[in-house]
């Protein structure tokens, strides 16, 4: 895979095609210092989780942020200690890029650091997480310590190939040495949607005051890949070596997009008779006995307005007969079950500038609460949340950029359509240039919006300067040279001017948005059918002083037309240089100087929009035609 990407981009680049190509991009992002905080216990409360520097411990990254380097509570966290943050270097917890985690959000390694920046040109070490020092002087070989956790070659993004590897080592105290105990080679890995789980039993050299362990990757050190991902990490003592089933039931998945397929809306864009249709999420069960937990398990959809607390939606429960939807093989995790809410309505939307939503799809496990009487919480991936932001833009992105794509010669052109339920007025773009080498920052692309790819001029062309995100997922706004009505289906597109490749943020999150990606080749536009993901280009449709659209009064009360309705003429009150009169899909019909009057006789009946242009701003008046 690795060899077939790099085959793939330098064909593209020597044969000039400009197909839409991806590349690692390179994420700003500041690494979280962790000062020495002296005289601080050893156990920390976090949550719903007990966290201590002895056992159990246990971490399934269900409650860290996504994009958080390390977990930087027990994994290498205390510096007071012998090992600290330092010696975890680059892992990625997230939730979008593994295939049917056990449980939501797992820890990535491939070959970028924490920064999202190449290790280097080489094979070799990647990134590692490595562990808090354990105090297990309490404990010896007889209580049969078991280290367990589930991994993944590749998932949603490159698989290891032959030669690369995931090791485990632990600390041996003796020797003052790391021991290898487990690896993996890419070889090995037959599959790149399944989870495993693998058990090392520790040995008596191994259990000291200053017990360590750390997973390390070793791979392609210049990019996203040769990807391993771990999920649900867990040592205990008087574990038995046949026995790791767990009575843990969650949600694993993102909730399935509210808005199809669109994350995010203009507030007045929301169609309440058909938006959303249905609402998905996904399950795992890593229990092999249903009665444990019970036959019948509940999931329970809320969608509410997270600043009123208000609910917009409350879903009926859905019940799971567990005892179709369980794990028999503790080795190997295939029980994915699927949750789904059909014909949700949302109901009672507040209006304003911005609403934010929150979805969330929890189980009701009342019964369950600990793993193996300890205090570990296991509801605590019980419950998944996600937020929508409506506000002025349309978005099919998620707001974080696994990857760049782009094309790579003079005249390559990339298009993404977009549609409206009802007219309104363009104004400016989003689009999130990433950091990737080499660099586009200072290129000038030529933006463009069409109302037809493939019968009509563009009603927009522009050219704009690249500003190079400076943190991480950022988006530079980019303001039209005049406001444009959309009344459907548009397309914003760009052009570049030179044979490099230009790369826009593409979230892999979205497959959804993949139909609706265009690529010009040979001078036609087709619909991409190879990349799955969201390009990640936003248009936005800003209100202002310097826009005014309607008919009645309103603070730039000097300027009116009349008479509305017209016949044959025009009359424009207040100071200004010219008028434009668009039909309300942005075309422009007639435009004319300043004058006592404007003649109307060719238009022919109908509503459209005047645009009065003066040296301040531009007002614009429904005009109805008959």
């Amino acid at each position: 895979m690795r060899l077939f990407l790099k085959i793939v981009f330098t064909v593209f680049a020597l044969q000039g095609i400009g197909q839409l190509t991806l590349k690692p991009i390179q994420k700003v992002q500041k690494i979280q210092k962790i000062e020495n905080i002296k005289g601080r216990t050893s156990e920390l409360t976090l949550g719903a989780r007990f966290i201590k520097n002895t056992l159990p411990f246990w971490d399934d990254f269900s409650i860290t942020p996504n994009g958080t380097p390390d977990s930087v509570r027990i994994w290498g966290m205390d510096t007071t200690r012998q090992w600290n943050l330092k010696n975890s270097r680059g892992v990625f917890v997230n939730s979008t890029l593994a295939i049917n985690p056990p449980s939501y959000r797992v820890v990535t390694f491939d070959g970028l650091d924490a920064n999202g920046q190449f290790y280097g040109e080489e094979q070799g070490l990647t990134d590692q997480l490595v562990s808090d020092t354990l105090e297990l002087g309490l404990y010896n070989e007889a209580d049969e310590l078991y280290l367990s956790f589930y991994w993944q070659a590749g998932g949603n993004v490159e698989r290891p190939d032959e030669g690369d590897s995931l090791i485990l080592e632990l600390y041996n105290l003796s020797e003052d040495e790391w021991e290898t105990v487990w690896s993996m080679d890419g070889s090995q890995a037959d599959t790149d949607f399944i989870f495993y789980q693998e058990a090392i039993r520790l040995e008596q050299r191994f259990i000291t005051d200053t017990a360590m362990f750390r997973f390390s990757s070793y791979g392609d050190q210049n990019g996203p890949f040769d990807a391993w991902h771990l999920d649900w990490i867990y040592l205990n003592g008087n574990r038995a070596a046949d026995d790791f089933f767990y009575q843990d039931v969650s949600v694993n998945s993102e909730i399935s997009i509210l808005f199809d397929p669109f994350r995010s809306v203009p507030l007045n864009q929301i169609d309440l008779a058909g938006l959303p249709a249905s609402v998905e999420a996904t399950s795992m069960n890593l229990n092999e006995e249903p009665d444990r937990i019970g036959l019948n398990l509940k999931y329970i959809l809320k969608i509410i307005d997270l600043e009123t607390k208000k609910s917009l939606f409350s879903g009926v429960e859905l019940i799971e007969d567990l005892t179709t939807f369980f794990n028999s093989d503790p080795l190997v995790i295939d029980a994915v079950g699927t949750v789904t809410y059909e014909n949700v309505s949302l109901s009672g939307i507040p209006s304003g500038d911005s609403v934010v939503l929150q979805a969330l799809i929890s189980i009701d496990t009342t019964n369950i609460k600990f793993l193996d009487n300890s205090p570990v919480n296991l509801r605590v991936n019980d419950t998944i949340r996600t937020q929508y932001l409506l506000q002025d833009f349309y978005a099919y992105d998620d707001g974080t950029a696994e990857y760049a794509v782009g094309t790579n010669i003079l005249g390559g052109q990339v298009g993404v359509q977009y549609w409206v339920n009802q007219p309104d007025t363009l104004t400016h773009i989003d689009i999130h240039f990433p950091n990737i080498v080499p660099s586009s920052d200072g290129r000038a692309i030529i933006l463009k919006i069409f109302n037809d790819l493939e019968d009509s001029g563009p009603l927009i062309s522009q050219a704009i300067t690249i500003n190079t995100a400076n943190d991480i997922n950022q988006f530079e706004r980019y303001q039209l040279d005049r406001s444009l009505i959309v009344s459907d289906t548009f397309f914003i597109t760009y052009e570049q001017n030179i044979n490099e490749f230009i790369g826009i943020g593409f979230d892999r999150s979205n497959p959804e948005a993949s139909g609706y990606i265009f690529e010009a080749l040979d001078d036609q536009w087709v619909r991409n059918k190879r990349l799955r993901g969201a390009i990640m280009i936003r248009p936005v449709f800003k209100s202002g002083l310097d826009l005014v659209l309607g008919s009645g009064k309103d603070e730039f009360d000097n300027y009116s037309i009349y008479p509305n309705p017209a016949d044959e003429f025009l009359k424009v009150s207040g100071d200004y240089q010219k008028i434009e009169i668009r039909n309300l899909s942005g075309q422009l019909i007639l435009a004319q100087e300043k004058q006592e009057v404007h003649d109307l006789s060719t238009l022919d009946m109908g509503l459209y929009l005047v645009f009065i242009y003066n040296d301040l701003k531009v007002v614009t008046r429904k005009l109805i035609k008959r």
